[in-house]
């Protein structure tokens, strides 16, 4: 049996002291099967500064927890942390200049893809202050 995609529910970015955390919700686990990737696509209120946060999974287990930053076309890797018992939310801390990067009101929306295909590109973003 297979296991059903799930959806990205919510979205949170949660602000802190040099760094910052992103909450995904899912409406079920992981898939143990195939490439699954949940991320945040975000842009200055000018389209100047564009940067790209995701989580990769391939058969259910963590391949990359990375920001890309469109500007200078590099990706920068970070561990990933399993956090909570939840396996439907996933939590990436993650340093916070490439937020501030942003500027005020950034543009965000989260998005999914599963085996190559965008399921979801415009998930509501909450930052949670």
């Amino acid at each position: 049996m297979t296991t059903p995609v799930p959806s990205l529910t919510a979205v949170s970015l949660y602000p802190g002291n040099g760094s910052f955390i992103v909450k995904y919700e899912l409406s079920g686990p992981v898939p143990s099967s195939d490439t699954f990737l949940v991320g945040v696509h975000g842009a200055s209120q000018d389209g100047q500064v564009v940067r790209q946060l995701g989580i990769k999974f391939l058969d259910g287990k963590c391949i990359a927890n990375f920001v890309f930053d469109h500007n200078a076309a590099r990706q920068e890797n970070f561990e990933y942390v399993p956090v909570g018992d939840d396996p439907r939310v996933i939590h990436t801390p993650l340093p916070s200049p490439p937020l501030d990067d942003l500027g005020q009101s950034p543009k965000l929306r989260g998005y999914l893809n599963y085996a190559g295909s965008d399921r979801q590109t415009d998930v509501e973003v909450q930052i949670i202050r």
